[in-house]
């Protein structure tokens, strides 16, 4: 047997074979998945930290600037859980504003923290028709059809983010003077960058809004691990009162002014016979 063994062995190595060592077939696999070999690239589990600063000229020409921070974990089951901290003000308390969205239980959460109240939706199943009829909208004219502004693309290439490679892409779309009160031209622009590694496509490294109507947003990642979350950020804290939410559409709102019809009442049952 061992003869045998032996001399498969020497006739790969005359033939110039490369053979597997242990281990060398499943990380190949892997390879290959995150070359595009399989249809679907694994998301890898992170925890991101960012800084926010939002900045607004008010109509007096005071200008209002906010900053938070905010916070967002994906596990490698497809949960993600963003949290957002405003800074308080002097002498104020912080509060921490929670939303969890968790595929494997169906469940969209919110909660405040501190608190004491969180608020559990269901997901609508995938395809499940709604259980209202919708309303019957008054006919009405038709509004004429606006013209909306059409907003160019720019590649900015790519930079490297607090070690992440992110490619940028700006968009900027101009209102026109006059079309919507405007006496001169609006410009709007949006600046994103993702990182372009396997597996994190969808983590935003920067994020520059600018809008004459709603002012300055810049979204700074600052921190970034790159392993699974604790799994207990995905819950509500210990000792909260949770408020369970069917999934909407399940159930239908009563129009005002109406009511619910009433189940008929059954029959007496027959007296006994004598």
């Amino acid at each position: 047997m061992r003869g045998g063994i032996r001399a498969v062995l020497l006739s790969a190595v005359a033939m110039g074979l490369a053979l597997p060592v242990p281990g060398q077939v499943a990380k190949s696999q892997a390879a290959a998945g995150a070359k595009g070999g399989s249809a679907h690239t694994a998301r890898l589990p992170y925890t991101a930290k960012y800084n926010v600063t939002r900045v607004r000229t008010l109509a007096n020409g005071a200008i209002l600037t906010q900053e938070s921070t905010e916070v967002i974990a994906l596990d490698s089951q497809g949960r993600r859980m963003t949290s957002t901290t405003p800074a308080p003000p002097p002498g104020k308390q912080a509060m921490t504003h929670v939303s969890v969205n968790d595929p494997v239980a169906r469940t969209n959460s919110s909660w405040t923290v501190p608190g004491k109240q969180a608020t559990v939706t269901a997901m609508r199943a995938p395809g499940a028709p709604s259980n209202c009829a919708p309303a019957t909208p008054p006919a009405t004219t038709p509004a004429p059809a606006v013209s909306r502004p059409k907003p160019t693309v720019e590649d900015l290439g790519t930079q490297t983010v607090q070690g992440v490679v992110a490619r940028g892409r700006r968009t900027t779309t101009t209102t026109p003077a006059g079309a919507v009160g405007n006496n001169e031209p609006l410009v709007r622009t949006s600046e994103t960058w993702t990182a372009t590694a396997p597996g994190l496509q969808g983590l935003v490294a920067r994020e520059l809004n600018d809008d004459p109507k709603s002012g300055k947003m810049t979204m700074e990642l600052q921190n970034l691990t790159q392993s699974e979350p604790e799994p207990g950020i995905f819950q509500p804290p210990a000792g909260y009162e949770i408020v369970n939410k069917p999934a909407p559409g399940s159930e239908c709102p009563v129009a005002e002014g109406t009511e619910m019809p009433m189940a008929p009442i059954p029959p007496p049952p027959p007296p006994p016979a004598q």
